[in-house]
C-alpha cells in the first residue's frame, strides 16, 4: 500500500470519529456533561511528532513519524457529607485519554495516552483536628519518563498511593501526623515493583499564616515484589526546613534532613548476599520565583540530594539519587507562552546486586499558543540522553492540538 493510499484511508477513518464525537459533544452543553454533583469536561486531541530513536535503542536508532488521535476526557464527582455536625466535601477528580496513534514505519498501535490520573480527597473535621483521607493513581506509558526503558517503544508503570494525615492548629504551632500506603507496578521491569507502608510526624512553627519551620520525621517499610534481586527493608529520615512565601517573589520549600536506611541479605542460587545499608545527609529545594516588575516571567528551580531511594535501578536495593531542574515560564503574550528546561539526574546503585550507574539529561523548549478558549497548541522540542545501566540518545519534534468543548 502506497504512502498516499494509507494516509487517505487514515484520515477517512479519523475526520468519521471526529465527526461524530464533535455532533455528541456539542449536543450536551458548554460545560459538555453537568448531572448533579457530577461534572466533566471532553475534547479532542490530535498530534503529531517525529522521533530519531523511536524504540530509545543503544545501537539500532531507528526514526519515525508518529500520527495521533483520540478524545479526552476530564471529570470530577463533588458529594457533600456530613460528619460531627459539619458539611464537608468530598471531591473525586480524574483525567484521562485514549489515543488511536499509528507510526508509519511499525503500522497501528491503539493505547492510553501517558499519564492518566485519578484523584479522591476527603477532608474531615475530627475534634480539633482536620483530618484529609486521599488516594491517587497514576498510569504512565512514557519511555522517557524512566531511567530503566530501553529498545522499546511504550513502557507501562502504574502507582498508587493512599494516605490519611492529619494536623491541629496550636496557635502559631502545628502538629501533624500521617500514615501512607506507596505501590508499583511495572510489568516490564519486575525488579521495580514494591509497596512502601510509611508513617510520619511533622511540628511545624507558622512565623506567618503562609510560611512555617517544619521538623519532618518518618519512617518507611520496604517490601519488593521481586525478592531474588531485591529484600525488604527499612528508611528512616529526619529532615528540617522552610516552606512556604519566604519572600514577597520567592516560595517553596527548602529541606536539609539525615536518612538511615537498611535492607535483608538477599537470598540467590549461589547463597546470600549483603542487602546493604547506608547513612547520609539528604537535602531538596524546590522555588518559585516571579519578579513583581517582570510578570510575565516565572523561574523554577528544584534540586534534590536523596540516599536511600528505591526502585529507580534493575536489580538494586536502594540507591543515592542527586540532580535538579530549572524552568522559565514567559509569556510573550496574552495568547503565547515559551518555557525552556533543562534538568539532570544522577543515580548510584548502593546495595543489592546491582552496582551500576545512571545519568540522565534532558533539554527542551516549549511554545504554546492559545486559540480562544476552546483550542490550544503546543510545539515541543526536546533533547534526552542516558549513560550508565542503559544508554541511548533520543530528539523528538512534536506538535498537539487539544480542544476541549
Amino acid at each position: 500500500m502506497s504512502c498516499a493510499s494509507w494516509c487517505s484511508g487514515w484520515l477517512r477513518h479519523a475526520c468519521c470519529l471526529c465527526i461524530c464525537f464533535l455532533g455528541w459533544c456539542l449536543e450536551t452543553g458548554a460545560e459538555t456533561l453537568h448531572w448533579g454533583p457530577f461534572h466533566a469536561t471532553l475534547g479532542l486531541q490530535a498530534g503529531v511528532s517525529y522521533t530519531d530513536n523511536v524504540k530509545t535503542s543503544q545501537t539500532n536508532e531507528q526514526g519515525d513519524i508518529g500520527i495521533s488521535f483520540g478524545p479526552v476526557v476530564n471529570a470530577g464527582l463533588s458529594l457533600p457529607i456530613i460528619t460531627s455536625g459539619r458539611e464537608e466535601l468530598m471531591t473525586v477528580s480524574t483525567s484521562l485519554g485514549f489515543s488511536y496513534k499509528r507510526y508509519l514505519r511499525r503500522g497501528q498501535a491503539s493505547n492510553f495516552n501517558s499519564p492518566i490520573g485519578f484523584t479522591l480527597t476527603l477532608p474531615l473535621h475530627v475534634q480539633e483536628w482536620l483530618v484529609n483521607v486521599n488516594d491517587s493513581f497514576r498510569f504512565t506509558n512514557d519511555p522517557l519518563e524512566s531511567a530503566l526503558a530501553v529498545s522499546v517503544t511504550t513502557v507501562e508503570q502504574y502507582s498508587n498511593t493512599a494516605s490519611i494525615s492529619g494536623m491541629r492548629r496550636f496557635g502559631r504551632f502545628a502538629l501533624t501526623l500521617a500514615a501512607q500506603r506507596s505501590d508499583k507496578w511495572a510489568p516490564s521491569m519486575p525488579s521495580t515493583e514494591e509497596s512502601i507502608n510509611s508513617f510520619s510526624i511533622t511540628p511545624s512553627v507558622f512565623l506567618q499564616e503562609n510560611f512555617s519551620v517544619f521538623w519532618a520525621n518518618s519512617i518507611g517499610f520496604v517490601f519488593p515484589e521481586d525478592l531474588k534481586t531485591r529484600s525488604n527493608g527499612i528508611n528512616m529520615t529526619s529532615t528540617i526546613g522552610v516552606a512556604g512565601q519566604i519572600t514577597p517573589v520567592l516560595s517553596g520549600s527548602i529541606g536539609v534532613g539525615y536518612v538511615h536506611s537498611e535492607f535483608d541479605s538477599i537470598v540467590t542460587a549461589t547463597g546470600p548476599q549483603p542487602g546493604g545499608k547506608t547513612d547520609g545527609v539528604s537535602a531538596n529545594v524546590g522555588l518559585s520565583y516571579a519578579h513583581p516588575l517582570r510578570p510575565n516571567t516565572a523561574h523554577s528551580i528544584s534540586l534534590t540530594y536523596s540516599p536511600g531511594v528505591t526502585a529507580t535501578l534493575n536489580n538494586s536495593n536502594f540507591q543515592t539519587s542527586y540532580g535538579g531542574a530549572y524552568t522559565i515560564a514567559h509569556r510573550l503574550n496574552a495568547y503565547l507562552t515559551l518555557s525552556p528546561q533543562v534538568s539532570w539526574m544522577r543515580t548510584i546503585s548502593e546495595g543489592g546486586l546491582s552496582h551500576s550507574e545512571m545519568d540522565m539529561m534532558a533539554v527542551q523548549i516549549a511554545l504554546s499558543r492559545s486559540f480562544g478558549s476552546h483550542l490550544s497548541g503546543t510545539i515541543n522540542c526536546r533533547h534526552q540522553e542516558t549513560s550508565g545501566q542503559t544508554s541511548y540518545k533520543v530528539n523528538i519534534i512534536s506538535l498537539q492540538l487539544n480542544y476541549m468543548f
